[in-house]
């Protein structure tokens, strides 16, 4: 273990697996990142199921407020605040039809709040978490709902008391997904849905950009951004996903791997314009088989772990 850059150098097994990391891709942040942006890792995968991330992992000296202590609206200034409260409609939606009708329901990092707020309006019993300090004021302030500020395993939830629960764009970002999937499980009733989504690590833009930049001679890659906004910490794939459900009694019901948006801005200059066509060119071709840049998916509670299935 070691302190340096504002960070806690841990030595990382996968999540997952409980193994070592068996494959160096390359390295992200710093002096090996287009823009500078950040502090150098090394970025390692576990083989057995794929799952990317830094060993040694970089975890914030200052606790989570020193990713994420920022204006709201600046953080989520690619979120459009009026799509958002449709999406989170059409999700509840789902949740009805999935799990028979209205109960209650768990975000978390709840963000600006307004999964919480369109939850909370269309009859849901609605609990939220978010961790830091500014965010979560300011979705107490949009919501009305008091919000919880520590991770999921420190709030005490009683065993099977949720019907729906919503990890969001949440789990690339934790440090112990493993734990958290599994408070997760604990904490959803038998048949209770969980919604999550992610970037999908091994889809065509990651593994064309770590070509691109093979060509170019460098040992980058453009996996995760430990260091750096939006601050992913570790990278999910197809298998590696449906391995982390299945390990807690978890069975994928809805599953989506779509294009989404190019990843890339603008830059300037001819290599950076480039840089951004070819992205958004290989996003518009990704869209098949398990190639896109994005899953989403609703899992049902069917057991208590591998056993299940």
């Amino acid at each position: 273990m070691s302190e340096r850059y504002g960070y806690r150098w841990l030595p990382q097994l996968c999540p997952i697996c409980e193994t070592p990391p068996t494959r160096r891709l390359g390295r992200r942040g710093g002096q090996a990142h287009r823009t500078q942006a950040g502090v150098e890792c090394e970025i390692w995968r576990c083989d057995a199921c794929g799952l990317v991330f830094p060993n040694p992992m970089p975890h914030p000296l200052g606790g989570p407020d020193q990713h994420y202590s920022m204006d709201p609206d600046k953080y989520f200034e690619h979120h459009n605040s009026e799509a958002k409260g449709a999406s989170a409609a059409y999700l509840l939606t789902k949740a009805e039809a999935l799990t028979g009708g209205k109960g209650r329901l768990l975000d978390i990092g709840a963000g600006r709040g307004e999964v919480l707020t369109t939850a909370k309006s269309k009859g849901w019993k609605t609990v939220g978490i978010e961790p830091s300090e500014g965010f979560a004021d300011y979705a107490e302030k949009q919501s009305g709902l008091e919000i919880k500020r520590v991770p999921l395993e420190e709030c005490g939830f009683a065993t099977e008391s949720f019907d729906v629960v919503l990890l969001s764009a949440v789990l690339e970002h934790l440090y112990n997904p493993d734990v958290t999937m599994g408070e997760v499980a604990r904490i959803l009733r038998l048949g209770g849905a969980l919604f999550l989504d992610v970037p999908n690590e091994r889809g065509l833009y990651f593994r064309v950009g770590n070509f691109y930049q093979k060509l170019r001679g460098r040992d980058w890659v453009v996996n995760l951004a430990p260091t750096f906004s939006p601050f992913h910490v570790f990278g999910f794939g197809p298998q590696s996903l449906q391995a982390l459900l299945h390990k807690h009694g978890l069975k994928p019901k809805d599953w989506h791997v779509y294009a989404g948006q190019a990843m890339v801005p603008a830059r300037g200059g001819p290599v950076g314009l480039f840089e951004q066509m070819a992205a958004h060119a290989i996003t518009a071709v990704s869209s098949f088989g398990n190639l896109g840049t994005y899953i989403e998916t609703w899992a049902i509670k069917v057991g208590n772990g591998s056993q299940a299935f």
